[in-house]
């Protein structure tokens, strides 16, 4: 409600200056808008903050110093109300429709994990796999936790950001964090562990299991 209300009123007065030939006096703006000019000129001034207006010294009126007008500046509101959800289930939709969808959501998580920056990470392969999907499923809130024994790690995922797409797009959405999870294992490991994700084992939370790889003898 709150973001709702101040793109609405950011919009009213960006209106105003775009409709406008010149430059306005905040006095000016007021009266268009039907505000009271104090807090016309708060808003103008938060505009100007943004860099959607921008002040404009205006023509002298005989002593002392001439009023500030503003302007509108060309650009789009950034700080205006997103839609990510949407975005989002329009593009696991268009991956589900496609014969090979869940190999390309599980190619997508590869190279977006290919693509984040390196961590040093000490221990053994095991430990640093797991630290390194523990740190960067955090960092996406996953909310994870890890356990390591002996050669096997298990790390439980108690949130998925994308929860209220799982029911129309699961399979889809669980095939990009496999991805993720395979890409971000052979960056901290290469090949010495494997990894498997197991979504909703229960109800409230999925699961990484990582294992050591054996050497296969001769």
């Amino acid at each position: 409600m709150y973001i709702w209300l101040v793109t609405s009123r950011r919009t009213t007065l960006r209106q105003a200056l775009h409709r406008a030939t010149g430059a306005m006096t905040a006095q000016q703006v007021a009266d268009d808008v039907g505000w009271p000019v104090e807090t016309t000129r708060l808003h103008l001034e938060e505009l100007v903050g943004a860099q959607l207006a921008e002040r404009v010294p205006g023509a002298p009126r005989g002593r002392g110093r001439p009023p500030m007008t503003y302007r509108a500046t060309v650009g789009m509101d950034t700080a205006g109300p997103t839609q990510y959800r949407l975005l989002a289930g329009l593009l696991a939709r268009t991956l589900r429709e496609q014969p090979n969808g869940r190999a390309l959501a599980r190619d997508a998580g590869r190279a977006w994990a290919s693509e984040q920056p390196t961590e040093a990470i000490d221990g053994a392969p095991l430990s640093r796999a797991a630290t390194a999907l523990t740190s960067r499923f955090e960092a996406h809130e996953f909310a994870p936790t890890s356990t390591v024994t002996g050669d096997r790690a298990d790390i439980t995922l108690w949130h998925c950001p994308f929860l209220d797409l799982i029911a129309d797009h699961g399979d889809v959405i669980c095939s990009l964090h496999d991805g993720m999870v395979d890409g971000i294992t052979r960056a901290a490991a290469g090949t010495s562990v494997t990894a498997q994700l197991t979504a909703f084992p229960r109800p409230d939370s999925c699961r990484i299991t990582l294992t050591r790889r054996t050497r296969r003898k001769d």
